[in-house]
């Protein structure tokens, strides 16, 4: 969807704002939420739709930990051979397919059902409907059928503004689920803020001595970040938590200044980490605009080019668009990025490898 311009925004004002929203977390405390866990369950068998993921790989062991027995549906049996899915139970299936998740409920009684569906390319349209819109609500009606005691939807902070595609469909997930579209049926909401990953994208770049971009000043918005560790804590502690029914969480890490930082902060991190002086590109936010405008028109008549407009898109949506929540846990985005500074990193431009297929994400920290 196209996003609305912001080319007429005053440049100083925003990193105003900005600023006085970053002091105002860093002297005050976030009660609304007590670092922890809480609840223990009793073998309870709880079901987690694309839990081979990212966020998937801390849940699990957390359930498990913690005294319920997950229970995975995966295209890929091998996953069992994995560490972290080594207490869970193993179901070969497609979320995608209506039938392979009312199946497995069927066959065995379900408690729970945690939804961690999120598109692998967030620029494919059709790719965001079937998973996350069409599979979530293929496990939503398995769960009203099965009679599930609890449908927890992991959706996305951006929901309250959504301006891309994901956004979009999770947010129409939350109505449905609100709205008991599908049935009657106890659910949590939980809007995570950010994962430390997409702020570490351009570790590599920095480490190898390239620039770090930023938009104008770099102070166009917040956001504090959460770990996956401290994440898969917060939603444990929400299972079959009364309390929790009926709820839409948001949730952020610290409000630390380790944790809470504008891009640029980010960037000062990564320079800092890797014992550099700051060296910036910096990219005029109109002339970003004037960029995604010109390649939207030709993504009318060109498929190869639409993808690109939307991953401008994607990049201003991240730049400008503030993503702070109630915080929990403790760990922090200067501690992750503390553990990638041993690591080695392809060389070339970040487009280049992009272009190339590499994952440029850190997510197996």
């Amino acid at each position: 969807m196209a996003f609305s311009t912001i080319t007429d925004l005053d440049v100083a004002a925003a990193q105003k704002k900005s600023n006085e929203l970053l002091a105002r977390l860093l002297s005050t405390s976030s009660e609304t939420y007590v670092t922890g866990p809480v609840g223990q369950g009793t073998g309870e068998r709880v079901l987690v739709l694309g839990g081979t993921g990212y966020i998937g790989r801390a849940l699990v062991p957390e359930l498990a930990a913690r005294g319920y027995q997950p229970v995975l549906l995966t295209r890929n049996a091998e996953v069992k051979n994995d560490a972290e899915f080594a207490s869970a139970e193993v179901a070969v299936g497609d979320p995608t397919r209506p039938g392979d998740i009312a199946r497995l409920i069927e066959a065995a009684p379900v408690d729970v059902v945690i939804s961690l569906l999120s598109g692998r390319r967030p620029n494919d349209a059709e790719e965001c409907r079937l998973v996350d819109h069409e599979a979530v609500v293929n496990g939503i009606k398995a769960s009203v059928a099965g009679k599930v005691r609890q449908f927890i939807h992991i959706s996305d902070f951006g929901a309250y503004r959504p301006e891309l595609i994901p956004q979009v469909y999770k947010l129409q997930v939350e109505g449905e689920l609100i709205g008991q579209h599908h049935g009657p049926l106890p659910w949590t909401i939980i809007r995570p803020t950010a994962y430390y990953p997409y702020l570490s994208m351009t570790f590599g770049d920095v480490k190898n001595g390239l620039k770090y971009r930023i938009f104008d000043h770099g102070e166009y918005n917040v956001v504090n970040p959460i770990a996956r560790e401290d994440l898969a804590e917060f939603i444990v502690n929400q299972v079959l938590n009364a309390d929790a029914l009926g709820r839409v969480l948001p949730v952020g890490g610290p409000w630390s200044e380790e944790n809470v930082v504008t891009l640029k902060k980010a960037g000062e991190m990564m320079f800092e980490i890797n014992g550099r002086t700051p060296d910036w590109e910096v990219v005029s936010m109109a002339a970003w605009d004037k960029k995604i405008a010109r390649l939207t028109r030709l993504g009318k008549i060109s498929k190869q080019l639409k993808p690109v407009a939307y991953y401008l898109e994607a990049a201003k949506y991240w730049s400008v668009v503030d993503h702070v929540a109630p915080a929990y846990g403790t760990r922090t985005l200067r501690e992750f990025m503390g553990k990638l500074v041993d690591r080695e990193w392809p060389t070339g431009s970040f487009r280049e490898r992009m272009k190339n297929g590499t994952n440029v994400m850190p997510t197996d920290v």
